[in-house]
């Protein structure tokens, strides 16, 4: 909550509280605390624009590293030291995750400053799950397995829902690496369609569900190694809340986890 204070200085406060009721059913008293946050508040605010400097001035640079790495894998068959091949094999493996990377940090600028725009068409979500995913199936470990109404149509943004499924099924493939069978599905809710991701892996313990779609929130199960930035799943949740749709996870240890959103069906969108 943002309160301005009669010197007119700007102060964000954290409001908590219960309702306590007594035997009627009638609200008897309520107990909270408020907490000023600004200081916090402040120090994300300077965080969010040290990174969008920071990921716009790397852009360009990375970007033209990347071509002239694409050339020199172009260039391989003809080099005659095999070890040249396998290092410029691993530069490219490691410039895509950079990339990736400088993406999902403009990514979280552009949804801080509510600067991501979506490019709606009508399109089927089979065709998106189809298409998805390629470094996943061109591996051969994982197979990707679609379930439900492959005819069902949405009004969104079709690079966008691309994107969060391949960060649903990429965190599969990261947390669930024993569940070689993915499942996504396409459910027809009325007016509205439910895509998920599905794994049968170890699942997410209890405590720290509320947590996944938070900025820079990384689960880390034990005895698996995390890398990223923990901005996957918040900036799914961004996408899909400027779709007006919802976006969650069910999961039980032990018994696997379906991450899920749902979207407008083509039709019932304004």
């Amino acid at each position: 909550m943002r309160v301005i204070y009669p010197d007119a200085s700007i102060h964000w406060i954290r409001v908590q509280g219960n309702v306590y009721y007594a035997n009627d059913g009638n609200p008897a008293r309520m107990l909270g605390t408020l907490l000023d946050i600004t200081q916090v508040k402040r120090l994300e605010q300077q965080k969010d624009d040290f990174i969008s400097i920071a990921s716009h001035e790397l852009k360009t640079p990375i970007t033209s590293l990347k071509a002239s790495l694409q050339l020199l894998d172009k260039l391989k068959k003809n080099e005659a030291n095999p070890v040249s091949a396998k290092l410029i094999e691993q530069s490219l493996k490691s410039m895509g995750k950079i990339s990736t990377l400088i993406s999902d940090l403009l990514n979280v600028s552009r949804t801080q400053q509510d600067q991501l725009a979506l490019n709606k068409s009508v399109f089927t979500i089979n065709d998106v799950l189809e298409g998805c995913c390629g470094h996943i199936r061109t591996a051969g470990k994982y197979k990707l397995i679609i379930q439900g109404d492959k005819t069902l149509k949405v009004y969104a943004d079709e690079h966008a829902i691309d994107q969060v499924i391949v960060n649903f099924v990429n965190n599969a493939v990261k947390y669930a690496p024993d569940s070689l069978e993915i499942f996504m599905g396409i459910e027809n809710l009325g007016d509205k369609a439910r895509i998920y991701v599905k794994d049968t892996g170890p699942g997410i313990p209890v405590e720290k569900i509320p947590h996944l779609f938070e900025r820079y929130y990384q689960a880390q199960p034990g005895g698996f190694n995390s890398s990223g930035l923990g901005l996957g799943l918040f900036i799914s949740s961004e996408i899909v809340r400027k779709h007006g749709g919802e976006i969650g996870v069910d999961s039980e240890p032990g018994k696997g986890s379906t991450f899920w959103i749902t979207l407008p069906l083509a039709g019932n969108s304004n």
